[in-house]
């Protein structure tokens, strides 16, 4: 009613009316800045999960950097020809091949060729390596090789059986050749003592197992010969 005065409570109670809510006020703070500081901790947490020192997680599988390299262990074997090796990814000029031998034979050679026409009819051998190191280089570090072009390029390992012959394997070998045939130059003692033909007619060695490890590509041959492979380009 107009005019009318509404009751006042008595003091007491309004000062408790305002403790209680003081104190829901209080425990609605608490509440918000508790989940505040889960969230603020959550985002921490993800943040720390997702920005890590030292690690490059834009890099592929089988790929590393170090001093200034992405290197890479992306080879496949041909599974048609369990003797051919090829990058997954075709070489680009100025990659670097590293090619590391253990356990080889005095009979064995490691080859690295590329296709030099459209149909692979004929091939150029950029290196090959015995038990002694690459044949005819003289660089220190023979186990690399400069990529000069973009191309077909395959690896593969062909074996000499020497028989009653002392004076060490071929030294040299003709560069241009059909794919998957090496013809190694040296003394007439040399090519009596081994039956060249009949060992290309056998072809390449074959490949018991390949393996990644890390970056390296890892390769055992029939007669227990291992080769590690890696692919090598300046990081930009």
């Amino acid at each position: 009613m107009a005019g009318q005065v509404m009751p006042q409570r008595p003091a007491q109670e309004v000062i408790r009316m305002s403790a209680v809510y003081r104190a829901d006020a209080r425990s609605h703070i608490r509440i918000r800045i508790g989940t505040g500081m889960v969230l603020l901790l959550w985002a921490g947490l993800v943040a720390a999960q997702t920005v890590l020192p030292d690690v490059d997680v834009r890099a592929p599988k089988w790929e590393t950097r170090h001093g200034g390299y992405l290197i890479s262990g992306n080879f496949e074997v041909d599974p048609k020809m369990s003797a051919v090796i090829y990058p997954a990814e075709a070489f680009q000029k100025d990659d670097i091949v590293s090619v590391r031998l253990t356990q080889m034979k005095d009979d064995e050679y490691f080859v690295l060729q590329e296709c030099i026409s459209v149909d692979c009819t004929q091939a150029n051998i950029l290196r090959v390596w015995n038990a002694y190191g690459a044949l005819g280089v003289t660089a220190h570090k023979d186990d690399r090789v400069w990529i000069p072009h973009e191309g077909k390029f395959f690896m593969w390992m062909q074996r000499f059986p020497m028989s009653g012959f002392r004076s060490g394997p071929f030294t040299g070998y003709e560069p241009l050749s059909p794919p998957l045939v090496l013809n190694p130059t040296g003394t007439a003692e040399q090519f009596r003592a081994c039956d060249v033909k009949a060992a290309q007619e056998r072809g390449p060695v074959k490949v018991l197992s390949s393996t990644h490890n890390d970056s390296s590509f890892v390769l055992r041959f029939e007669g227990g010969t291992s080769i590690l492979i890696q692919r090598m380009h300046a990081a930009e």
